[in-house]
């Protein structure tokens, strides 16, 4: 039932009960179908014999009828606005803004089991294009967005890259997150395991294997993998660092998987470049202007420079794999060699 057929139901049905007819007769088809399938009366003596029920009619339940009918279309009504208020604020939370609204409330009142909405974002030279999939509860009237399927264009359709991202109860990579990941960066992310327990992670594709989905595979890098952020960019003369409010916002931006620009200070002199996070080698990638790759030992500090030698020394005594899917750490420890006699 569309919206309008709604609202014209409940229209009459509410001019029905302003004028004292209480008293109601129902045709085989539903009042969920139609207006014309209701005859409302004032008094038992012009109620007619349903035809569908040979059984003396008792009054008091047709006189309830009507206000149960109406209250019950007020519920609906009630839940499908609630319903399209969150999709849209979902939508807007993970970055699909509001140009999907009339759409989406054109579907969701068209009463379709499931359906798409499509929806192209600019990206600097590149575009993406998402498919948003969205299908109705098979016990009630509520709609929920389950997935998304994302392709980044970058002009060349053999170079294209696609992806599908899923919703978990709200949680999800957003439309800017998964442009990022399909860019081949990291994303720290909040995620829920099979036993339903919070745990947050670096997820980056791994674009040389595909799970059963036919999807890629994604790699997770949990805390227990070892990869501290902040501890990595404070081996770089990095201005904002300084500030807290700065250093905030820079991590935040580098946890959503942007490359963000910096100004790198050296010798009194100010030059700007662009980082990512690296969690898989623990450590941060950095770009000039154009986006070409600079050495991270051109501008590091001095003394960060022996601090990282020591650092990557211990973590190549240890091989480390990224976790599981559901954020179970995995390490192997290389075996020791023995010693001679």
């Amino acid at each position: 039932m569309s919206e309008e057929d709604r609202t014209e139901i409940l229209g009459f049905l509410k001019n029905e009960i302003e004028l004292n007819r209480d008293w109601v007769r129902l045709e085989s088809r539903s009042v969920l179908e139609i207006s014309s399938a209701l005859d409302c009366f004032k008094t038992p003596s012009q109620l007619k014999p349903r035809p569908f029920e040979n059984s003396t009619a008792d009054g008091n339940h047709y006189k309830k009828a009507l206000k149960l009918i109406y209250e019950k279309l007020i519920i609906i009504k009630f839940m499908n606005t609630q319903n399209l208020e969150f999709l849209q604020s979902n939508l807007k939370y993970f970055g699909f803004g509001d140009k999907l609204n009339e759409a989406l409330e054109k579907s969701i009142s068209e009463q379709q089991k499931e359906f798409q909405l499509k929806l192209e974002i600019p990206h600097f030279n590149n575009k993406m294009d998402y498919t948003l999939h969205f299908k109705k509860s098979d016990s009630t009237d509520m709609y929920f967005f389950n997935r998304y399927d994302a392709t980044l264009q970058n002009g060349n359709p053999e170079h294209n890259k696609n992806q599908s991202f899923y919703i978990n109860k709200g949680n999800g990579v957003t439309a800017k997150e998964a442009y990022n990941l399909l860019e081949g960066r990291s994303v720290h992310k909040n995620l829920i395991n099979k036993e339903g327990k919070p745990y947050s992670a670096w997820l980056k594709i791994d674009f040389e294997n595909k799970d059963d989905k036919g999807g890629f595979k994604m790699k997770q890098f949990s805390e227990q993998y070892g990869y501290d952020l902040e501890k990595s960019l404070s081996n770089f003369p990095i201005k904002e660092l300084r500030s807290e409010e700065q250093k905030t916002v820079l991590l935040n931006s580098l946890k959503k998987g942007n490359a963000q620009q910096v100004t790198m200070e050296n010798n009194g002199t100010h030059s700007k470049y662009f980082i990512e996070a690296v969690p898989q080698y623990k450590n941060i990638n950095l770009y000039d202007q154009k986006m070409n790759v600079v050495k991270r030992q051109s501008v590091q500090t001095e003394n960060s420079v022996g601090r990282q030698a020591v650092s990557q020394k211990t973590d190549a005594k240890k091989e480390q794999k990224p976790d599981a899917e559901d954020g179970t750490p995995k390490q192997k420890q290389s075996r020791k060699k023995k010693l001679s006699v």
